[in-house]
């Protein structure tokens, strides 16, 4: 009976170093995709200051609180929408 278990705890040590790898796997995955989306973040934001993408500023304060769902983060980015609202009717008038 002692060599089956033994067996069975050496199957389940492989099971728990798999399991570790996958975890760690997936660690590298999330982080690998949270830095694209920050990069992307940060392409935007550069767009969106330097005003070098026609109407993205008007879609952005027209959308963005839309796109968003937790409360926290409308909050968070209300102010920006607002600023860029001003901007684009700043601009707006500066064009009449």
């Amino acid at each position: 009976m002692s060599l089956l278990g033994g067996n069975d705890l050496k199957e389940q040590q492989k099971i728990n170093e798999l399991e570790l790898k996958i975890n760690r796997e997936k660690q590298k995955l999330d982080k690998k995709l949270t830095r694209q989306k920050i990069l992307l973040g940060a392409f935007l934001v550069d767009a969106l200051e330097k005003d070098s993408v026609d109407g993205l500023k008007k879609y952005t304060a027209d959308n963005l609180l839309d796109f968003l769902t937790r409360q926290g983060d409308k909050d968070l980015m209300k102010e920006l929408v607002e600023s860029l609202s001003k901007n684009n009717y700043t601009e707006l008038d500066e064009n009449r």
